[in-house]
């Protein structure tokens, strides 16, 4: 390591014993660089009446649920340490700064009785995977069916637990281990039914060499159904269901929902193309606000962050808050999905077969020719197509002079690592600027 810093400076580098120290000397360097008349340190009588206590707590304000640390000290002054946002300082996030956090406002409000009389009972959706792309579409059309949809709870530490017992394999990513509890939840809430369908395919937005979803979101339905024993207690639905191909969509519904609740012909395919008009109002309006976000960056001459992942990743226990920590340090955040219909297809050295790869393969092309933005990718431990798309991210955003940020996530919320990242390309933005 230190024969590299030597090879990268083109100049000699001595590690000197007292290495662990060092970051004192640095903090004095800093303080006699500030030329103050006086210092502000403690002096020995401040020192013997110095009070300080120290005592944890867990921020309730949202879904990070952050461990923090208050430190009081005596004169009524508070430090508090830990916190992935500024909320609990008092000061509520700037909600036009964070498309993740408009994303899921929006989807988490998408459950009741919609436009029907819940007639036909309560149809239960678990809020996961790919249901963070899906759910206006499925929302839309059970509620025009006259059901009402019953949502699981928001993700967190405890409902992962709940459903704990039931997950064959610790390799899988956490979004879909936290899929367990989300079942086990409707289970308890008294859904009269589960619909979670196998889907191979996506909705194809031609920007791909394929559009399939990942073996995982395709067919984790399968893999509930024959591992959670509570579903015996309810009906579960996870029939295979093709979204993309309209004509056949129509005719498979229209046949399953009549051999499973009796339901006319015409009122399947009147639920159905009000849910394909959902979807696309919904997609539209993300593609909207995102632009309405850039533009308000430009006037107030804030840094955009595309936050590449996959829409499951705006769950706060997933992503543990990282959207709130950008936005502290004065970014605004939009997500890949509201830029990437600004590139059309492009071959990769890769087979591009994923459609969420593909739109951050997209977003990561726009960005290059954008000066106020820079990417930072979301990957979850344990995700095997990413494997191949960090590679490809990072060689589309270096060609194109931009910074390449990872930020790996799992089950684990200490984001000291993480912060250290964040602040680490702000500096690197700076001296670009600066090199400028």
């Amino acid at each position: 390591v230190l024969r590299a810093f030597e090879r990268e400076l083109g100049r000699n580098v001595t590690r000197p014993t007292i290495s662990g120290i060092m970051g004192a000397f640095g903090a004095a360097l800093a303080a006699r660089d500030l030329a103050l008349e006086a210092s502000s340190l403690l002096d020995k009588n401040a020192l013997e009446s110095f009070e300080h206590t120290a005592k944890p707590a867990n921020c309730g304000l949202c879904t990070n649920r952050c461990s923090l640390t208050v430190n009081t000290f005596g004169n009524g002054r508070k430090f508090i340490s830990g916190n992935r946002c500024s909320r609990p300082l008092g000061k509520e996030p700037n909600k036009k700064s964070d498309l993740m956090r408009y994303k899921y406002e929006k989807l988490r409000a998408m459950h009741g009785k919609g436009d029907g009389d819940g007639s036909r009972g309560t149809m239960g959706i678990p809020f996961g995977l790919n249901m963070y792309e899906n759910l206006p579409f499925w929302f839309t059309f059970f509620t025009k069916l006259n059901f009402e949809v019953m949502l699981s709870p928001e993700s967190s530490r405890s409902l992962y637990i709940k459903g704990q017992h039931t997950i064959p394999s610790d390799t899988v990513c956490y979004p879909a281990k936290l899929l367990h509890g989300h079942i086990e939840a409707l289970v308890e809430q008294g859904a009269d039914a589960i619909w979670y369908p196998c889907m191979s395919y996506n909705n194809d937005e031609g920007i791909g060499d394929n559009h399939y979803n990942c073996p995982v979101v395709a067919y984790y339905p399968e893999l509930l159904a024959a591992n959670v024993p509570a579903l015996s207690k309810t009906k579960f639905l996870d029939p295979y269901v093709g979204l993309w191909r309209h004509k056949d969509f129509k005719k498979r519904m229209c046949k399953l929902f009549d051999e499973l609740y009796s339901i006319p012909k015409k009122e399947v395919e009147a639920a159905v193309k009000a849910a394909y008009t959902a979807y696309e109002n919904y997609v539209a309006d993300i593609r909207k606000t995102g632009r309405e976000y850039i533009e308000a960056a430009r006037k107030d001459g804030s840094n955009i962050i595309v936050l590449c992942g996959r829409p499951y990743h705006i769950d706060p226990e997933i992503n543990h808050g990282i959207n709130d920590l950008i936005t502290s340090f004065g970014f605004v955040v939009i997500t890949e999905d509201a830029i990437s219909d600004l590139e059309g297809f492009a071959p990769r050295r890769v087979l591009n077969q994923w459609t969420f790869q593909s739109r951050m393969y997209n977003a990561a092309r726009y960005v290059c020719k954008q000066e106020d933005m820079q990417v930072v990718q979301l990957v979850s431990f344990g995700c095997g197509t990413d494997a191949i798309t960090t590679d490809e991210m990072r060689d589309i955003l270096e060609k194109g002079g931009k910074l390449y940020t990872q930020l790996k996530i799992d089950d684990i919320s200490n984001l000291g690592a993480v912060k250290i990242r964040i602040r680490s390309l702000m500096a690197a933005i700076e001296a670009r600027k600066a090199g400028k």
